[in-house]
Order: C-alpha cells, then structure tokens, then sequence
C-alpha cells in the first residue's frame, strides 16, 4: 500500500477537499481519509507528499486520429505525449484498425474505433468488422467503438442489420453529424430520430459536429441521451466557444475531443472559457470544464476500471499539478481555481497506482 498527500483533493468532481491523503493498494484507491487518521492509523505505509500540490482525476481522451501516423513508432510517440498532458484513457481511430491493435498500452487504457461510412459501405467491410470483434472479444484488454459517417446514406436494410450487430455486443456509437446540418426540416429530423430510435442505434451516442447542428436537433437529440462530442478544431473562434458554453451550462453533457488537432488545447480553452464569463462562482471548476474529459466520458471505457472521479474504489489515476508554480497564485494560501492549472504545472502524471515520469 501506499498513501498520496496533496494539499487539496478535487473529489468526486465536486468540492475540493483540503489536507485528506489517498490509500492506494496497487492501481485501486483504497480509500480516502482525513490526514489525521493517516497518521494514527497508516503511519508504517510509505507515503509521498505534495505539500503544494491539488490532485485531480487524469484525463479522456475519447476521439484521436491516428491517420497521418505512418507507423508505429510515431503512434506511440503521439500516445506519450497526451499522457505527459495527464491523459490515461485513449479512444483512437486509423482506417486500417487491424495495424494499431498491439501497440504498447503501458499506463493507458485504449478503446478501437471502427468507422463505417455510409457512401461506400459494403458487407465486407462489416464482416471484418465482426470478425475482429470475434476474435477479441476474450481479450478484456480489447475495446471497441464504432463511429457512424454519413448516416443518412446507409441502404436501410444494412444500417438495421448493423444496428443489430451493435445491440448484441453492446458497444459505444460514434456519429458524425455533419450530413446533418443542412436538414433542417422539422418534420424530416422528426422522421429521421424516430427511425433510429425504433432500431435502437441513436439512443446513448455520441454525436459529433453539434455545433453545426440547428437548436430543434439539438433538442430532439437530448431526449435520446446523446453526447454531443466537441472537437478542439472546432473551438477557433469567439462564437464557437460561447455555444459550447452555452451548451455547458443548458447541462449538455459534453465531451472534448481532439480528433485530428495537432495540440492538446484543454488547458488554453478552460482560460478562454473563465475570461470570457463574468459570473463570479465560488467553486474550483466553475463551468464544469473538466467533466468534458472526466466524468462525461464514463460511458465510453465500459471495460476498464473508472478513472472519472477521485472517490474510494475507482482506479488509482490522477494528475497532481503544483498551483504556486510560476507564481500561479499570488495568495498562496488561497484555494486554486481551474483556470490556474496549465501543462506547467502538470508536475506528477498517475495511472493505475504506477507514476509516468513527465
């Protein structure tokens, strides 16, 4: 065993806690106490401490394109330098999926997207499709997810038999929207929800390009609990943030992606986000930025142990980042707020109870 003692906790993404230390026994956290009952109770265990350090849970990654990887080398090049930005859960995509499948997964859990496109899809395509899922599907290390594209073009005979296939195994749907954005009839989105829905293959997805999308989409899908999925690229300009704001805070559960994006923007965008609202709130995460890539994504990582809150049993994975580092705060006795976090900071990276050196 071992015990973790920050300064502050961020638990269960709700209130930060001051001066409580983390039991880990190997990669699960065993509990969560008081620092007193630390020291009467645990004080043979070897503990580390960051005495001015906020822990919070590491990051989802739940959309990357691995696509201008050439080989490799550079796919675990990229996967490294997301986990040095505190990132221990992984969904990633390449056309030719059956080439990632045994890239080194030390310290990050790793979910396969399959993406199906209904201008060229063809029954060999879902056959081998299958036949990965058969082949795997002993392996609880194997995960997968299916991304939808061009969903209004699917023959209707194939997009049911694929919505069969989906339900008997029980797996996450992604689906691109942006064939969505130019209907805008009421009548022909009503159509079109009401169909899915009867197939069960649009209830509980993920639905990307929402910021194309009109309000009565948006609010058509809500009711079928879907995840608008936002991808950093999207996230350019003024306006694109203030909808994904707005979005935020109508309790749209959103989820950050970084798709083809060449950088991590998390860090930028949650400044960006708390400069430009003025609302004064007395709480760490004030927007609800970091559920985006913590708790909004639990649906997606089914298999493996839950790394979205820091709370008594989930996975042992958290970022520890040093809130007085280049003078962050100029009070350091006051308690950190989000925005002041950044990549600098990001001093410890943990996942599964083992620290990555960063």
């Amino acid at each position: 065993m071992l015990v973790i003692s920050p300064k502050w906790i961020y638990l269960n993404n709700t209130k930060l806690e001051k001066d409580k230390s983390i039991l880990m026994d190997g990669p699960i956290i065993l509990d969560i106490l008081d620092n007193e009952s630390i020291e009467k109770e645990y004080k043979e265990i070897s503990r580390i401490t960051y005495p001015n350090h906020i822990l919070i849970p590491t990051f989802t990654e739940s959309y990357l394109d691995l696509n201008d990887c050439l080989n490799e080398k550079e796919i675990e090049k990229k996967i490294k330098s997301l986990l040095k930005n505190g990132i221990t859960r992984l969904s990633v995509y390449k056309k030719n999926y059956e080439d990632i499948m045994n890239i080194n997964t030390d310290l990050v859990d790793i979910a396969h997207i399959i993406e199906l496109d209904g201008k060229n899809i063809n029954q060999s395509d879902i056959k081998k499709m299958t036949d990965s899922f058969d082949f795997y599907k002993s392996d609880p290390s194997k995960q997968f997810c299916l991304s939808i594209n061009n969903i209004i073009d699917f023959d209707k005979d194939i997009i049911i038999k694929l919505s069969s296939i989906i339900n008997e195994i029980d797996i996450n749907v992604h689906i691109k929207g942006n064939c969505l954005k130019n209907i805008s009839d009421k009548k022909r989105i009503n159509e079109l929800i009401k169909f899915w829905s009867e197939i069960n293959i649009i209830d509980n997805s993920c639905l990307h390009g929402v910021l194309n999308l009109s309000d009565y989409w948006l609010s058509s899908t809500k009711k079928m609990n879907i995840t608008p999925m936002i991808s950093y690229n999207e996230l350019i300009s003024i306006d694109s943030i203030t909808s994904f704001s707005s979005l935020l805070k109508r309790n749209y559960k959103c989820v950050l992606i970084t798709d083809k994006s060449k950088s991590y923007n998390l860090y930028e965008l949650i400044k960006f986000i708390e400069s430009i609202d003025i609302e004064e709130k007395n709480n760490f995460d004030k927007n609800n930025v970091l559920n985006c890539v913590t708790k909004n994504t639990s649906n997606l990582f089914q298999n493996f142990l839950s790394t979205d809150v820091i709370k008594k049993g989930n996975k042992a994975s958290f970022n520890i980042f040093d809130y007085t580092s280049n003078q962050l705060l100029k009070n350091k006795n006051k308690s950190p707020q989000l925005r002041n976090l950044d990549k600098q900071s990001l001093t410890h990276v943990w996942s599964a109870g083992e620290q990555y050196k960063i």
